[in-house]
């Protein structure tokens, strides 16, 4: 925004300056032209008075040296003609009577009319001065004087001025520029431009961003006080919102537990087998009630988190839960296969990519149909379609950064297209997979710690069947030497899979999450 407006106040300075120099220039060609001007019909006057002796006595050698010395001194072209257009004498060679100019100017001197003023000439104008005056003795028209002159020392001193005109706009267009149009349009966008850096603040869910409402103009001012009122109505709202969750949560606890106790002390007074089979199933839907506050209080807490990205080692950590969760997957013989590359790093929050790997890898243990998983770590370009302009204040934002892309696979039965666009929301489960235990929160609450750490999460859809869990975080920076000593690395092909690794590991101890 900066350079459009100076753009455009350079043109609105420009338009000034050319309107101001135009005019003063055309009135400096004007004088010079007039000046030639003059000096032409003098020296024309001159020469009609000494050449109407010599037409009416027939002497013209006087006349011709005269005529002679001229053209050598001032580099001219002189002609004298009777009343009948005949030359009488020419300096230093013979002048085209029928050229337009020539013609025209002969005729009006000859006609006894005043010469006409030339036009202005222009340096790249090379036209010359054609100038005729009528000798007359006693009223009666002798002849004519032609005096065709260049106008090279006209347009020379046009030339100049231009010039000089042009170097001095120019230079105080560049003293408007840096004297007055820069620092003004910066302190006009500087509250600007903190409006857009708080503004992508709030949309990444920090709410306490302010900016400040003392600096720039009063509507500039008055902006940033509504902005910071909005600010805090937003995040007071989210708080209220929050602290309700948590505290209903934790409220619940206490006589959700007492219920469940009071329920299963019911089993020694219960005889019959259908009141011990419904006795039962109230102590499992306590047990799931419980799960459901429990995931509730994660979320609310994961919603309530200011944590700041930190780089995170994604191969060592994606390395390490496969490891923790190889245990879970060959107790049910279901292949489990990796592909890590070493030394890949991301920006995330504190634990964000170990839960989410916990949730990913529970989803597909439990609903992958028993077919083989994979997960995979790769680069990736930043995401498409993100403004290629400047970012304020040189930030760069997470679309513009190479991405890193952690992806579960699975070959299960996956999801429809209908499924996928719920898939993630809160307490959604499929309605195949209502018998599975879970609650529906458990990928709601991944993708709230992905996106808070400035990452994404997508489900798709995996040919020939089964569903593809990709996170995609942001990279995080290398140091200048060590990014200039590492060769560029091709990207790695999808086709080709690493060896599977042996080691095993134990179960997390996580509490189980779902996916639908």
């Amino acid at each position: 925004m900066r350079r459009r407006l100076l753009v455009i106040v350079c043109a609105l300075v420009a338009g000034l300056i050319v309107a101001l120099s135009v005019p003063l220039v055309r009135a400096t060609a004007d004088r010079t032209i007039q000046t030639s001007f003059t000096g032409r019909v003098q020296d024309s006057a001159w020469f009609a008075d000494m050449a109407a002796t010599a037409l009416e006595t027939g002497r013209t050698a006087r006349l011709q040296a005269a005529a002679d010395r001229y053209t050598g001194l001032y580099d001219s072209q002189v002609a004298v003609v009777d009343a009948d257009r005949k030359t009488t004498v020419v300096a230093p060679h013979p002048i085209d009577l029928e050229e337009p100019a020539v013609r025209s100017a002969l005729l009006q001197a000859l006609a006894d009319r005043p010469p006409e003023r030339p036009s202005v000439v222009w340096p790249w104008d090379d036209r010359p001065f054609v100038h005729a005056d009528a000798i007359k003795r006693d009223g009666h028209i002798l002849g004519a004087v032609m005096i065709v002159s260049p106008t090279d020392q006209a347009r020379s001193e046009v030339a100049d001025y231009l010039t000089l005109v042009i170097l001095g706009s120019l230079t105080a267009l560049a003293i408007v520029l840096i004297a007055v149009a820069t620092p003004v349009v910066r302190w006009v966008l500087r509250p600007v431009h903190e409006l857009d850096r708080a503004t992508h603040e709030v949309a990444l869910g920090r709410l306490k961003t302010h900016v400040s409402d003392r600096a720039g103009a009063p509507e500039l001012r008055r902006l940033a006080n509504s902005f910071n009122a909005m600010a805090d109505s937003m995040h007071a709202s989210q708080e209220q919102q929050r602290a309700f969750v948590a505290q209903a949560s934790h409220q619940l606890r206490n006589p959700l537990t007492a219920l469940r106790l009071r329920v299963e002390n019911l089993e020694d007074f219960v005889n019959d087998p259908q009141g011990l089979h419904e006795l039962h199933s109230a102590v499992e839907e306590a047990d799931r009630f419980g799960q459901m506050l429990d995931g509730l209080l994660r979320m609310a807490r994961a919603e309530a988190s200011e944590a700041e990205r930190t780089p995170v080692d994604v191969s060592t950590v994606v390395a390490h839960r496969a490891d923790a969760w190889r245990a879970a997957f060959d107790a049910e013989g279901i292949p489990l296969t990796t592909r890590i590359p070493a030394g890949i790093s991301a920006l995330s929050l504190p634990e964000c990519l170990d839960q989410t790997l916990d949730t990913l890898l529970d989803n597909a243990l439990k609903f992958g149909d028993g077919s083989p998983v994979d997960i995979s770590v790769t680069h990736a370009p930043p995401a498409p379609g993100h403004d290629t302009a400047s970012p304020p204040h040189g930030r760069t934002t997470d679309k513009e950064q190479n991405m890193v892309e952690v992806t579960v696979q699975d070959q299960g039965s996956g999801l429809t297209t209908e499924e996928l666009a719920q898939a993630g929301g809160r307490f959604w489960r499929s309605t195949r997979h209502q018998n599975v235990p879970g609650t529906g929160l458990g990928l709601a609450l991944t993708r709230i710690l992905v996106e808070a750490g400035g990452g994404e999460l997508h489900l798709a859809s995996t040919q020939p069947h089964g569903l593809t869990a990709t996170v995609r975080l942001p990279a995080a920076p290398q140091p200048p030497a060590i990014a200039a000593s590492q060769p560029p690395q091709p990207p790695p092909d999808p086709h080709l899979r690493d060896a599977t690794r042996d080691t095993t590991g134990q179960h997390p101890d996580a509490a189980p999450t779902d996916q639908w």
